[in-house]
């Protein structure tokens, strides 16, 4: 039961409402909204943890193929030191 459906179930049953059936109504609507609150918390974690997988494995992958890419052309790997200018006196 979505939560406008059981406030407008609440406000259509007008003032007959007894003091403990008020408070048991607010009970079952803070349960239910706390359901709610915690189902959102829940998929925001489970897309964020989906969004690193993800990104970790192109990581991985880059530096796999960067690794492979150093260990065919290890000349390329070298770091290669500018040359030293020649002083004239």
């Amino acid at each position: 039961m979505a939560r406008t459906e059981f406030l407008s179930q609440i406000t259509s049953k007008g003032n007959s409402l007894t003091e403990k059936g008020t408070a048991a109504e607010r009970k079952i609507f803070r349960d239910m909204d706390k359901k709610a609150a915690l189902s959102e918390v829940e998929q925001l974690r489970n897309a964020t943890l989906e969004k690193t997988a993800k990104l970790r494995a192109l990581r991985l992958e880059k530096e796999a193929a960067e690794r492979a890419e150093q260990a065919n052309n290890p000349l390329k790997a070298q770091r290669k030191r500018p040359a030293e200018k020649k002083r004239s006196y």
